[in-house]
């Protein structure tokens, strides 16, 4: 069994937690002793990278807009705690920065580049906030995974990748990996459904992590520890932990990127 990294999807966001993408849920995960937090950005009209997941305010706050057409001061205005739980009405979306500020120096930032053309922006702020030896870049966009390759190789990246069924020919398996290479990824970042113990294997021999997304369920977490995965995302970051100790006796502490 190989050891693997806890990551929060979302921060801590499952039920009982925290909204997702504030910065309570990402304390929560903290809290918890996660290895890394994941997170969505966009980018406001006047060029702010926000923490949200959808390019519209309607699902996770009281508000109703785009964020692509919205500057920031208007999208600080809505509450994005309110609809998870009332005792976090008065939650704002968190910009990239204020983020990378409180997460520096104690766990890995994952963040998922949402829309394309906005590379150059997100690495600005980890670069002025310190931050390169501490995130990881993901998205399923490869045109932005190698924009940010060209702006700045140092940080590391991960393909994200969807889909309904397990990866079991050879030529599919070597398809991902060949698709994570030519973007410089050092990890697929994988639909828990799509992984195999073969493609787990395939990717470690040529030194490609595997990271499993979103995994809730304990007994599924077990079975992907067991074939190998290098990370698991969860919305209950806190059950990923709790796998951990009763498959190794201990959690990791290696390096995220695996």
């Amino acid at each position: 069994m190989m050891d693997a990294v806890c990551i929060a999807h979302r921060g801590a966001s499952g039920k009982g937690h925290a909204p997702e993408n504030t910065l309570s849920a990402f304390r929560k995960a903290m809290a918890i002793g996660v290895d890394a937090v994941e997170c969505d950005v966009h980018c406001t009209k006047d060029g702010h990278v926000v923490i949200i997941h959808d390019n519209n305010l309607k699902r996770t706050t009281n508000m109703d807009g785009v964020i692509t057409e919205m500057a920031l001061s208007e999208v600080k205005k809505a509450d994005a705690g309110a609809w998870f739980d009332s005792r976090f009405a008065g939650e704002t979306i968190p910009t990239l920065k204020e983020l990378l500020e409180m997460t520096r120096g104690k766990v890995i930032t994952v963040v998922e580049i949402k829309q394309g053309g906005i590379a150059d922006k997100v690495i600005k702020d980890i670069e002025d906030t310190g931050s390169v030896g501490e995130v990881v870049l993901i998205s399923f966009h490869a045109s932005a995974l190698r924009d940010a390759q060209e702006i700045n190789p140092r940080i590391p990246r991960a393909l994200l990748i969807g889909g309904v069924g397990p990866a079991s020919e050879h030529s599919s398996i070597l398809n991902l990996i060949q698709s994570a290479a030519e973007v410089g990824a050092g990890t697929l970042d994988l639909y828990k459904n799509i992984i195999t113990p073969q493609l787990v294997k395939e990717a470690r021999l040529r030194g490609i992590g595997v990271w499993a997304w979103t995994v809730d369920d304990e007994a599924e977490i077990k079975k992907l520890l067991e074939i190998g995965v290098t990370g698991i995302t969860s919305n209950y970051p806190e059950r990923v932990r709790s796998a951990f100790l009763k498959c190794r006796g201990h959690v990791s502490e290696n390096s995220p990127m695996g």
